[in-house]
């Protein structure tokens, strides 16, 4: 994964945003999109700090569910 791919995941229109994620034990937030560099849906999981400011934690490419609730615009 590249920096860069997780950026072009949150600049998609089609992003899938759960804010917080339901897996999470921290609070982190989940996102699904595609990213065209990578030429795939990837998983960005990322924390909110106080200040509403994202930081990655992990990303990979998106499979089973993710993939599925993407394609379907959940």
């Amino acid at each position: 994964m590249e920096p860069e791919w997780a950026g072009e995941v949150m600049d998609d229109d089609e992003l899938l945003a759960l804010e917080p994620d339901p897996k999470s034990r921290m609070g982190a937030s989940r996102f699904i999109g595609y990213s065209p560099t990578a030429g795939r849906v990837l998983t960005v999981i990322a924390f909110r700090d106080d200040d509403g400011d994202l930081h990655g934690i992990n990303a990979w490419p998106a499979t089973g569910a993710d993939l599925k609730l993407y394609r379907e615009g959940d």
